[in-house]
């Protein structure tokens, strides 16, 4: 009878222990899984009196937001992942947008040091130029891949959009960042 009881006691610690690394792990996944939710979201067909092709960059501002915040469970392989989902959906030459996740990593993985503690305008204005710069940049390949130069009124309203929805993004991922996650992670 003893040693019943002492195997259920083992199992009971087993099941705990498993919990607790099930929850870790889920945790550290949080801003990721938080990420390309954003991004499917964005790409919801509403009806707005913006036209289709004039987007706002949502996985730039996830990105750019846990790279700051969170870089220890937002990674490379995070930021290649959001970048793929966004081009799944999307109908930009493939690639596209991974590429201009990645710039945008370099970018912000130069200025974190500078960034580190600063009052949510500075972060704000410290995305604007890396926003524009990735998006230039993607502008730029989705034109050498096209042959032409394309509108880039288009990359421009959706470069402003983008930086204007800045603050609401934001307020979603400090909500999954302070609520969702613990600081266990």
């Amino acid at each position: 009878m003893c040693g019943r009881r002492k195997m259920v006691s083992e199992l009971a610690t087993m099941n705990d222990d498993w919990d607790e690394t099930l929850r870790y792990y889920l945790q550290k996944l949080l801003p990721l899984v938080s990420s390309i939710v954003l991004v499917l979201f964005s790409y919801m067909p509403f009806k707005f009196l913006v036209p289709e092709n004039i987007r706002p960059e949502i996985s730039l501002i996830c990105v750019y937001y846990w790279l700051l915040h969170r870089s220890d469970v937002f990674n490379l392989f995070s930021v290649f992942l959001v970048g793929f989902v966004d081009d799944v959906v999307t109908a930009a030459p493939w690639g596209s947008n991974i590429f201009q996740l990645l710039v945008l990593y370099v970018l912000v993985n130069n200025l974190l040091k500078f960034f580190n503690g600063k009052p949510f305008e500075v972060m704000w204005a410290g995305f604007v130029p890396a926003a524009l710069i990735s998006m230039l940049v993607r502008w730029l390949v989705v034109s050498i891949y096209y042959g032409q130069f394309l509108p880039l009124s288009l990359v421009m309203f959706s470069f402003f959009v983008t930086v204007a929805l800045y603050p609401l993004i934001t307020l979603i991922n400090v909500f999954v960042q302070n609520k969702l996650m613990t600081d266990e992670v």
